[in-house]
């Protein structure tokens, strides 16, 4: 699969997780369209496979909308403040269905992958921008608010078996 497939893909899925967990309905959009990220307070969650392939997920999304995604996941009211920790929580999770996703779409439903804990934390703006200009991230907005996704896969090296003497 070619990498703009691929980036397809992931924001096809990307909308699709948000739209149909967390009830919250993204619309794509490309970053050079003049975004400000100076106003949010981003996480990077990050999800590391291994498997029939390898590679990692990253899942980059501003706090505030965190603190929605998991009122809306736990069915409570977003004004109830909900702490930090479930905010980290349900991003965790949304990248967790993300990635078991785009794996199976990508590889189909026999490959097998051991998925990693999601890691989380909070992003520096410079190297929010460092990643980006890898050209590596599908970007949607959910009410103003940026989320980014990224998939990178590993190489495949192959080992030569020799047969010994």
């Amino acid at each position: 699969m070619n990498e703009s497939k691929q980036k397809e893909m992931l924001s096809d899925i990307l909308c699709r997780v948000f739209e149909q967990t967390a009830f919250l309905f993204p619309e794509k959009v490309d970053l050079l369209e003049g975004m400000s990220l100076d106003e949010f307070e981003m996480l990077s969650i990050n999800l590391k496979f291994a498997g029939d392939r390898e590679g990692e997920t990253t899942l980059i999304i501003p706090v505030d909308l965190c603190r929605e995604l998991a009122a809306n996941l736990l069915g409570e009211d977003p004004c109830d403040g909900t702490d930090r920790e479930k905010c980290y929580d349900a991003a965790r999770e949304m990248l967790n269905i993300i990635t078991g996703q785009i794996l199976t779409e990508t590889f189909g439903e026999k490959a097998l992958f051991n998925l990693s804990s999601p890691q989380t934390s909070e992003l520096a703006r410079d190297a929010f921008f460092a990643g980006y200009e890898q050209g590596d991230y599908v970007c949607c907005t959910v009410d103003d608010y940026p989320i980014f996704a990224t998939m990178k896969l590993k190489e495949k090296i192959y080992e030569h078996q020799g047969t010994g003497c």
